[in-house]
Parts: structure tokens; C-alpha cells; sequence
């Protein structure tokens, strides 16, 4: 079978498009998991936090929750929840709860531990209105008082630890 050249430069053209099309998407296009993760010190332990919604993005009626992960890492691995050592943090949910903010409006929930993954907490809410939502930790965490934000807006970035008496911490996630 015999191409000619037009049709040559036309199937590279479309493929080069094609491509540059592919490349173009995988570049601008944002994952659908918000969840923030930070070590912090806190009542001079450290403790690895993740916060986030369990249904990316929110929507208006549908049921979701806050999903709240607490681990004791390994110092030598800090980072790595699978990391050998790494200790999942029980009875938080006696101690801290989630606030759910949306606009002027706020919501204090329980957190309900997760009997499969016990580093795993939920606060289950619906939410109310198409708007960015702000979760809350507050209360205590190895009986140091804590007030810790998280907020997803697309292209953010910002890590604020607060004083040394008290951890207070806001995060974006984008």
C-alpha cells in the first residue's frame, strides 16, 4: 500500500494536534482529591493530619463528610502513612470536632471513628449551598488546645503555624 505525501503531513498534523490536545488537558486538568496533609507539633509530639471532603467537589443536597486522618509517624519517615512504626491516633473523636463553614454560616459536627481505618474520622453534613467550604478542627489533641483550618480554592498556597501555647494552623488545598 502506497501513502502520498499529503496524506502523510495530514495524519501527522492531526496526530500532532491530537497530542498537543492530550498534553494541553493533562496540564490545566485538577485532581478531584482536596485533602491536606501536615505534620505538625503539637504538645511536644508530632502528629501527621489529614483533612478533607470525602466527595470532591461538594454538592448541593448530597450527603458527604469531612474525613479527618490522625497518625504518630515514624520520625525517620514522617510523611509515609504506610511507613513501619507509623501509629494510628484512637479516641480523637471524644476530643476534637469538625466546623463546617460555609460564608457566615458554621456547623459543629462529631466525628464518627471509621471501624475499618482507625486513623480514619468522619463528620457526615450536606451541604447547603454551590459555595467554598472551610473545615475546623477544634478541640484537643494530646491536651493541647487546637484551632486548625482548612479551606480547597484552586491555586493556593498557604501554611501559617500559630504561637507555641497552641496549635493553630490554616492550610489551603488546591
Amino acid at each position: 500500500m502506497v501513502i502520498d505525501t499529503k496524506t502523510k503531513k495530514y495524519v501527522t498534523m492531526c496526530s500532532a494536534a491530537f497530542l498537543t490536545a492530550i498534553l494541553m488537558f493533562s496540564m490545566t486538568a485538577h485532581s478531584t482529591s482536596a485533602h491536606m496533609r501536615q505534620l505538625l507539633h503539637i504538645g511536644g509530639k508530632l502528629y501527621l493530619l489529614e483533612v478533607g471532603s470525602q466527595v470532591e467537589p461538594p454538592y448541593v443536597g448530597d450527603k458527604n463528610a469531612v474525613d479527618f486522618f490522625a497518625w504518630n509517624p515514624n520520625p525517620k519517615d514522617p510523611l509515609n502513612d504506610s511507613a513501619t512504626g507509623m501509629k494510628n491516633i484512637t479516641g480523637l473523636d471524644k476530643d476534637v470536632h469538625a466546623v463546617v463553614t460555609a460564608g457566615s454560616v458554621s456547623k459543629t459536627l462529631d466525628f464518627t471513628p471509621n471501624p475499618s481505618n482507625t486513623a480514619e474520622y468522619d463528620a457526615t453534613y450536606y451541604p447547603t449551598a454551590p459555595t467554598t467550604y472551610t473545615y475546623w478542627l477544634d478541640g484537643k489533641i494530646n491536651n493541647t488546645p487546637i484551632h486548625i483550618g482548612y479551606r480547597c480554592a484552586p491555586g493556593t498556597g498557604d501554611d501559617t503555624p500559630g504561637n507555641k501555647t497552641k496549635a493553630d494552623v490554616f492550610s489551603w488545598c488546591s
